[in-house]
């Protein structure tokens, strides 16, 4: 499995994400994989210095990590 960043699969923050969980650009992207499943989110936050910059999908996530054919 391939060590990656969640800036490798970030998208245009939109509203209606919430911020109650949130991961950073330089966060590993398996780190952000874990928060979503353990609170049953598919789309998590990203933030940098307090504000929202992005989104990470689950399904990007685990795209990128060669997983998606596993769920």
């Amino acid at each position: 499995m391939e060590s990656c960043k969640v800036k490798t699969v970030l998208m245009p923050f939109s509203s209606g994400v919430s911020l109650d969980y949130a991961v950073t650009p330089e966060d590993r992207l398996t780190h952000a994989v874990q928060l979503m499943l353990l609170y049953g989110i598919n789309r998590i936050a990203v933030v940098k210095n307090g504000h929202p910059m992005g989104i990470v999908r689950l399904d990007d996530a685990l795209e990128k990590l060669g997983l998606k054919k596993y769920v």
